[in-house]
């Protein structure tokens, strides 16, 4: 049974504001802030990741106010309705033309020998208008898949920051809780040393240890700050607005979690998920209707047909009427033949580019998939190792020096391992949460 031993020695100022300048450091305890509903924005939301933040909350807060993500839907829309448009006919033209009018009376058109009221009609290519929209209809929907691309790699980057803040949360409280074994520790050399069993260099080393460990959660706090800046900002939040303290990730559970890192099955199925493959096919599907409407349009004239009114005032006979029908010559025109080639070209360079897409998204598949087992295995190690070990030598280490037999350096050295081992911990986890979300961007899965 442990044993300590107490004295009315009053510790320093370094030993009594450390620990209160780190707990200043920790998220305060949640409290409900008052809320505005405003579109799209629910008020449980505020209040959910105000509280204690989980990423299934922060990626519905996303999806429902990111602006980002509204501007993305809001140009497919526009793209949709550009394409309905592009296979419709040239407007309908209404003409007028006024003949035979005296330069003696320039105003006075009863004179005039006919005057005409007509409307005439253009009708492009046989064929054309269909391949025109065809290519338009192609880059509507890689507008779209445009939108779903960006609604993925913001989930993406939703979860590495969760995790970033994950990370420097949890590392925080590790310092604290660390400060706070380190000041018992110092405590009890004190209490040894005025007994005799100790010396000042042992309570020198233990306010350096208090000092350094101040000194880290600094660096940690400024990541944490950034990380929740960025979810905020995702979220269409002020960067500054609470976030709450993040909940825990269960070690074994997340061990246990293998439904990832599986590149053969995802592989099978990038060309349905990965917007980018989808977005590089519809280029293809685009640039071959092109080249199709640009070869009806060199193969086929543009045919114009129209009806005229004629009023005739000075004739006995004074209403009559008038027809028109024009032909293009399109096999005169050189234009025609460098719009096919360059169509042609065109189409080889994008289903290029669409062999380059799929190369490189495999590549980040399998360099993604392989990520995620490294970062399990890490994780594997440091949990079922590491860190009992560094705990058990810690505790040791301990028991001598409350015990009056041990060695101070090696205690703090001890401590260090320790904390450091629960920090690399902490860390895998946060490594393997974020593989994880690139894993899932890569094999182009929901978020």
């Amino acid at each position: 049974m442990r044993t300590r031993i107490r004295t009315e020695t009053r510790p320093s100022t370094l030993f009594v504001a450390l620990p209160v300048l780190l707990a200043a450091a920790l998220p305060r305890e949640a409290r409900a802030e008052p809320c505005v509903p405003s579109a799209g924005a629910p008020c449980d939301w505020e209040e959910r990741v105000s509280a204690q933040p989980d990423l299934k909350t922060i990626l519905q807060a996303i999806e429902a106010r990111n602006p980002d993500l509204r501007e993305a839907q809001a140009r497919a829309l526009a793209a949709d309705a550009r394409a309905g448009a592009a296979g419709g006919l040239p407007d309908l033209e209404l003409k007028g033309e006024l003949w035979g009018v005296p330069l003696s009376h320039p105003v006075s058109f009863s004179m005039a020998d006919t005057i005409m009221v007509g409307l005439r009609q253009a009708f492009p290519a046989w064929g054309s208008l269909d391949a025109r929209e065809r290519a338009a209809r192609a880059d509507a929907q890689a507008v779209e898949d445009g939108a779903r691309s960006r609604r993925q790699e913001i989930a993406a980057q939703a979860r590495r920051a969760f995790a970033t803040y994950y990370r420097t949360d949890h590392e925080i409280r590790l310092h604290l809780e660390h400060a706070g074994l380190t000041s018992r520790l110092l405590e009890t050399t004190r209490a040894q040393y005025e007994l005799g069993r100790g010396t000042q260099q042992d309570n020198l080393r233990l306010q350096a240890e208090l000092s350094r460990l101040h000194a880290e959660v600094t660096t940690v706090e400024q990541q944490r700050a950034s990380a929740r800046a960025l979810l905020n900002t995702l979220m269409n939040r002020p960067a500054d607005a609470r976030l709450g303290p993040s909940p825990e990730i269960p070690v074994a559970d997340l061990l246990a979690a293998k439904d990832d890192g599986r590149p053969a099955e995802s592989e099978r199925a990038l060309d349905e998920r990965r917007p980018e493959l989808l977005a590089a096919a519809r280029a293809v599907s685009r640039t071959e209707a092109t080249l199709d409407a640009s070869k009806r349009e060199a193969t086929y004239p543009t045919v114009m047909v129209g009806a005229d009114y004629w009023y005739m005032p000075t004739l006995p006979m004074s209403h009559g009427y008038g027809a028109m029908l024009t032909v293009s010559l399109p096999w005169l025109n050189r234009r025609h033949a460098d719009e096919v080639r360059s169509a042609e070209r065109t189409l080889v360079a994008e289903r290029s580019a669409l062999e380059a897409q799929r190369a490189s998204a495999r590549f980040q598949l399998h360099d993604a998939a392989a990520k995620v087992r490294a970062a399990r295995a890490a994780l594997e190690i440091l949990h079922g190792r590491v860190l009992p070990d560094a705990r058990r030598a810690y505790e040791a280490a301990e028991a001598q020096v409350q015990a009056g037999h041990g060695n101070v350096p090696a205690l703090i050295e001890s401590a260090r391992a320790y904390l450091g081992a629960r920090i690399d911990e902490v860390r895998a986890v946060a490594e393997l949460e974020a593989s994880r979300a690139d894993y899932a961007r890569a094999a182009g899965e929901a978020q």
